[in-house]
């Protein structure tokens, strides 16, 4: 079968040669040039011109053949064709043969292909075979190491051999072989060495800790025995052993240590974490341990000195001078801890060490304290320790004051002690001072207290530090400045709550929030109370006007009370949780009044036991709200009372009266307006200084007086319609613009009256 080839030269002129459509040679006459010739002749051969005379012959010309080249053209290509046909047939053999070496290429890879997939497996057996070839000896090496290992340390006589190299040597062998095991936990019996390598390390690590452990002992024997002999008599000598010559030795404690310290923090080790961390904290602990037993008699030599001298010292001063002490103590054990451990990884152990250092300094403040009953000492003694708690334990300022030694952690139980006795002492003087403060009949009268100047309570209270301070810091708010008025503003505001701000002002910031807020709203509801109930008592037993100078002198305190409390940061709203025993209250009752029996049919033993205990209620209490409810009611009191002094009874209408007694009521009440309602204004001045305040209270007496005589003309107008007044004389009074327009004549003439 012969191929065929597209695109071949031979090929095509094969094909044009022999096919049916190849172009077919030119005939004879289709030559034009010859038709053109042979037309020519013809005519001159014409039958039609034989009777002409013959023309004279002319002689046969021989010319070129004009197809000559063509017939040698079309010889060549018959030739050439001829040739390609050859090639033809010779392309089409080459052509088999290709085929045939193509198909056999074929079987040999297919051969090949399959050769390789058999010998694969056994190539990769091989390649593993050859890797664990090499790695058997070096496997080997890592469980090899253990026995020398374990001989070593089980015959270590004694602890100095972990100063040698070659124990070093091991550890590192050690590491190794357990990073080894952990990381090849599928080979045989890997499991039983790693534990085996394990005990090597703990018992590497219990030599280290004990050859530290001597080291301390032997540095706390010499340095105590130089201490007692008497050849350190000055304080410089002391120092020098208790620091300098206990630091001669960090170098070497160091260098051991930090063998255990990097394969406790060590990742890797996380699964010996309790067994290497009790052996590194034992060396914590003898460390702590041999400097305590150095440092106890020097502490208590110094608490001494101060416990001496308590008499003289006031607590400010005895928790002063003890801070500094232990503090410079704290300063100074910290950079000689350095020494001996790294700092980053043992800075929580020092500091917590710090504060079993300073319990004997906790102990003798605690004793102190407890002592203390000054409220205004107890404060200035938190003062100390308010550089320590400026800032979040997690701001950045924190971390770059507290980076080293926490001093906030160190002084912390000092402080929770001093506030705590701090809130006992403010309960009692709550309790004492405020809630039961027995009021006078003259609580609220500014001109009976001042002419009492000299009574004990004034004097108490102006001697007292706490209140003396508030009262000056108060009269720098309202500008004034003189000393003598300290003692007048003191006398002219009810002295328990003057005592309840003071107290309130100088515990501020000195306890939590949370528990300033909680004891901020007691105070400020037995202040009102107790306010009140002097309020109650004075009211109950004063003429006419001194009552509406009361309410005066209540709304004066009150106002205090408002705009002293803007102070500080209150949560007004708390919540109270108390036990109601209600229940038991009712049982008892219920038993003796025999109005119960025991049935049990109607109700159970454990129903019953549920009834009688006690529930807890929770109260949500709002000092503002109750604050705003006492304001209002003064208020309104006040207006009245004020309004009633004004009108009299000038706007009451009786039967029996006629329009002319009304007539002259209603000039009567001009009359009071004109000279009651400045004197009222005055009076008002007398209590409070705020002209904002002042303003308002006028404005309210005279809306009350003019919402009175409304009411008035309308009651004269109904019975001027049911002729039981004149309605032509009833036009006589005021009308009811006109009135309000007289009252703003008046309120205008008041020194300051349109100024706020």
């Amino acid at each position: 079968m012969t191929r065929t080839r597209g695109n071949s030269l031979v090929l095509s002129i094969a094909a044009h040669s022999n096919g049916n459509d190849s172009q077919r040679l030119p005939e004879l006459l289709d030559d034009s040039y010859l038709m053109e010739k042979l037309q020519e002749l013809s005519s001159h051969l014409d039958p039609s011109e034989g009777t002409k005379e013959p023309e004279e012959v002319v002689p046969e010309i021989l010319l070129p053949d004009p197809y000559a080249r063509y017939i040698n053209y079309s010889q060549k290509l018959g030739s050439h064709i001829e040739e390609y046909e050859t090639i033809l047939r010779q392309s089409h053999k080459v052509n088999g043969q290709l085929e045939d070496a193509i198909k056999m290429f074929g079987n040999i890879s297919l051969s090949v292909n399959k050769f390789v997939n058999n010998t694969k497996e056994t190539h990769d057996e091989y390649s593993k075979l050859s890797k664990l070839h090499q790695q058997i000896p070096r496997f080997l090496a890592y469980f090899e190491a253990l026995d020398p290992i374990m001989r070593r340390l089980n015959h270590a006589s004694t602890p100095n051999v972990v100063r040698k190299n070659s124990f070093k040597s091991m550890l590192v062998n050690i590491d190794e072989s357990l990073g080894f095991l952990e990381s090849h936990s599928d080979l045989k019996d890997a499991e039983s060495y790693r534990i085996k390598f394990k005990r090597c390390l703990v018992r590497a690590c219990e030599l280290i800790a004990n050859y530290l452990n001597n080291l301390l002992k032997q540095l706390y024997a010499d340095i105590s025995e130089k201490l007692t002999s008497g050849s350190s008599g000055s304080s410089a000598s002391k120092e020098a052993l208790l620091y300098n010559k206990f630091a001669s030795s960090s170098e070497e404690y160091r260098s051991q240590v930090v063998e255990i310290i990097s394969r406790v923090t060590n990742e890797r080790y996380h699964r010996y974490y309790d067994e290497l961390g009790s052996i590194l904290g034992d060396c914590y602990h003898c460390y702590f341990q041999t400097r305590m037993k150095l440092l106890y008699s020097s502490i208590w030599d110094r608490l001494d000195e101060l416990i001496r001298e308590d008499r003289e010292l006031s607590l400010v001063n005895f928790i002063q001078d003890g801070k500094m002490f232990f503090q410079q103590l704290c300063h100074d054990e910290y950079q000689l801890f350095v020494k001996f451990f790294p700092e980053d990884t043992s800075k929580l152990r020092v500091n917590q060490w710090f504060i079993r250092l300073c319990e004997p300094f906790y102990d003798t403040v605690r004793v102190r304290v407890l002592r203390e009953t000054d409220i205004s000492t107890l404060c200035d003694s938190l003062t100390l320790f308010g550089q320590y708690y400026e800032f979040e334990e997690g701001a950045e300022e924190y971390q770059r004051q507290f980076g080293q030694i926490k001093y906030d952690k160190i002084f912390e139980p000092i402080v929770q002690r001093l506030q705590a006795t701090l809130i006992l002492r403010v309960q009692n003087y709550v309790q004492h001072q405020i809630v039961k403060y027995t009021p006078t009949k003259d609580s609220f009268i500014i001109a009976n207290r001042k002419s009492m100047r000299r009574d004990s309570t004034a004097t108490k209270d102006q001697e007292d530090p706490m209140v003396r301070t508030f009262m000056e810091s108060f009269q720098d708010q309202r500008g004034d400045a003189t000393s003598e008025d300290h003692g007048n503003v003191l006398e002219s505001y009810y002295p328990p709550l003057v005592r309840g701000l003071a107290l309130l002002s100088r515990i501020y910031e000195m306890v939590n929030s949370v528990i300033f807020d909680d004891l901020a709203h007691h105070i400020v509801q037995d202040c009102m109370v107790s306010l009140e109930t002097a309020y109650n008592k004075v009211q109950s037993s004063t003429s006419d006007l001194n009552n509406f100078e009361v309410k005066l002198a209540y709304l004066r305190n009150l106002l205090m009370l408002r705009q002293q409390l803007q102070n500080f940061n209150i949560q007004y709203s708390v919540n109270e949780t108390y036990l109601d025993f209600s229940g038991v209250e009712s049982f008892f009752r219920s038993v003796t009044e025999g109005a119960r029996t025991l049935r049990l049919r109607d109700s159970s033993v454990l129903s019953l036991a549920r009834g009688l205990v006690p529930k807890v209620v929770n109260n949500l209490v709002d000092a503002r709200g109750e604050l705003m409810t006492h304001f209002r009611n003064i208020i309104r009191d006040f207006t009245e009372a004020a309004a009633k002094n004004v009108i009299e009874d000038t706007l009451i209408i009786n039967s029996e009266e006629g329009l002319s007694d009304l007539v002259e009521k209603n000039t009567r009440l001009r009359r009071n307006v004109e000279e009651r309602l400045p004197r009222i204004y005055a009076q008002i001045c007398n209590f409070i200084s705020d002209g904002v305040i002042v303003a308002h209270l006028m404005d309210a007496v005279q809306e009350t007086i003019i919402q009175s005589y409304n009411s008035f003309l309308e009651e004269v107008n109904e019975k001027a319609e049911s002729r039981l007044l004149d309605r032509e004389q009833a036009s006589e009074l005021m009308y009811g613009d006109v009135f309000a327009d007289f009252l703003n004549k008046v309120t205008g003439k008041l020194p300051d009256a349109n100024k706020e």
